[in-house]
Order: C-alpha cells, then structure tokens, then sequence
C-alpha cells in the first residue's frame, strides 16, 4: 500500500480535497478508480475525460477535484480503494471497467457512479437496462456481443483455412467471461473448434501460452478486458509471432505491437463522452435515470507486416474495411 500512498502524493494538485471556494461553495469532488497502475503524466484515455470534464468548464484543481486511487492491479484491493474515496466525500465515482465498477455498487447504493468504459452492464449486474439503469450507476458502453461476433467474422475472411482457434480470457473479469462464450458461440456458427484457455494470473496466463504453443491452433482470440491479458499485450503479440500465430482481439496496441487484427471502440471517444454524465449529475441528474450510451466510432486495424510474416495474405474485403492498416 506504500506504493499507492506515494501515487496520492503524486496528485497533490489536481487531487486535493474540495476546499471552499472564496466565494464560499464547495467544489464538485469526483473519485477517479483503476485496476491498473496510474501515474503522474495522464494516458490517452484519462486525458480524453479531462478534456471532456473541461468542455462542461470542469477543470480540474479550479472548478472540480478529482482524487485518484489505483488497486495496482490487485482487484482484492478495489473495494478498500472505493471506501478510501467515499471516506473523501466524493460527489461522483468515476470508474473505468467492470472490476472497478462493480467494487463500487458492492460499497455504496447512494454515490452516483459513472462508468468511462463498460462492455455490459446489464450483463455484469450494472444496470437494468440500456434506457433506465434503475441502479445509481450509469455511463458509456461498447456493444459487446456484435463486437465479439464481428472480431470472429473477420478472423475467418483474414485466415479461411482456421478450423480451431484459442480463445483466452481473464476469470477475474465477467466481462471477459461473457465476450468468451458470445464470441466462441459465433465461431461454433461458423464450424470453428474452440480450446478454451481462462487464465487469472500471470503464471497462468503463461501456462495458457505453453499449453496453446504445443497444442498449435490455427489462431488465438485475446478478450477484450483490463486485467492480466491487457498487461501482458506486448508478450502476447511477440508469442503469436514467434510461434506463427495469427492474434485477434480488441485491443488495438496488441494489433500494433504485432497482433494481427483488432476490432475495437474508440476507447478515448467513450472516457471524453463519460465527461458529460458527470456534468449532469453534478447539476442534479440521478444516475439510474440517464440512459446509458453505445460506442458509435468502432476500428478495424489490421497488421500488414504481421500477416506477411505470418504468410497470410489478406483478402482485398479486410483491407477496404479497414480504418487503419499497420505497414
């Protein structure tokens, strides 16, 4: 835990508490929570919900706090991260995946929570619905289950000759437990044989990886959720190189790394677009009365230099549906 007290010191300034303004009001104080590690310098996506926050005239340290707290990848840790920030006097929890999110509905019915990024929420206990969430949680979600589908359509036009693919997933996350079966289901449709590998750790998921290299498979399907696979994203596309493995998944910088393909929401749009139930719940919105919103902006990346390495030549379908293509 020392760890995590030197990252709170790292956000003195923009993660102080909500002192009174000289005229007197009390700033809006959100509770920002992660799994994974934070730091100083903010990521891509963090700083598209900083942007968001600002478009409504939330800046942080002058018209808002935020007050960071990470679990270091120890999801054990996220309940006691979440009541760190209730302690705070959070106006808003601010979430970013299931994990997180469901940490904080076990911990308090009353603080509205926002999730930046969630693939089902009705599906993980989130929500009742898309149009009501009911719960005092609310936010913005990608559509899992044609995501998981689609992922497996392009798997078969970029390698037709597949017949038995590995799909991978982290136990400690239900939302990866969910896109497992939608997406194998679709493969099963599509007369694929599907090798399960759950993995919940980093031995196991190396263990997953030994076990896949000698079964040889004729692809590997990576979930699309934060965790042990997230982590190891680098280590996973070298793997699919190395023993000449197409990689398909969700995540774009396992595709650029070396994976061959990804289709995945614009994750950055999703945290600036988050900004906007912040602003609303600040100004007095319930949560389990603002519709949850859908990714609108989806990306296919394929590699060009992994499939020439790999010796797959992908058809001329791919690459024109293509938003970016990896030379």
């Amino acid at each position: 835990m020392n760890r995590r007290k030197t990252l709170a010191a790292l956000f003195a300034l923009t993660a102080m508490p909500g002192w009174l303004r000289a005229e007197g009001a009390r700033r809006p104080k959100i509770g920002y929570l992660v799994l994974e590690s934070i730091r100083e310098a903010p990521s891509r996506e963090r700083q598209a919900f900083l942007d968001g926050l600002h478009s409504f005239g939330l800046v942080a340290g002058k018209s808002l706090d935020i007050v960071y707290r990470s679990a270091e990848n120890e999801p054990e840790f996220l309940r006691p991260m979440c009541e760190e920030l209730l302690r705070e006097n959070v106006d808003v929890l601010a979430t970013v995946g299931a994990l997180p999110t469901l940490a904080c509905l076990q911990t308090t019915g009353t603080v509205p929570i926002v999730f930046l990024a969630a693939g089902d929420p009705i599906g993980i206990g989130a929500a009742e619905s898309l149009a009501r969430p009911g719960r005092n949680a609310t936010g913005v979600s990608y559509i899992l289950s044609e995501l998981a589908g689609k992922r497996i359509e392009f798997l078969r036009l970029a390698v037709p000759a597949a017949r038995r693919v590995a799909f991978v997933w982290d136990l400690t996350n239900r939302e990866a437990q969910i896109e497992a079966e939608v997406a194998q289901a679709a493969a099963v449709k599509l007369g694929i044989r599907t090798d399960p590998v759950p993995v919940d750790s980093q031995s196991s998921l190396h263990a997953g990886l030994e076990r896949i290299a000698r079964a040889r498979p004729d692809a590997i399907y990576m979930s699309f959720a934060a965790g042990v696979i997230a982590r190891n994203r680098t280590t996973i596309a070298e793997f699919g190189l190395r023993h000449r493995l197409p990689v398909v998944s969700g995540w774009t910088f396992m595709t650029e790394a070396g994976g061959l393909l990804s289709y995945s929401p614009d994750i950055q749009a999703m945290f600036r677009r988050s900004a906007y139930y912040v602003d609303r719940i600040i100004k007095g919105a319930k949560p389990g009365e603002l519709p949850i919103e859908q990714a609108t902006k989806i990306e296919l990346v394929v590699n060009l230099a992994t499939a020439r390495r790999l010796g797959i030549t992908l058809p001329p379908d791919i690459l024109l549906h293509a938003d970016r293509v990896i030379e």
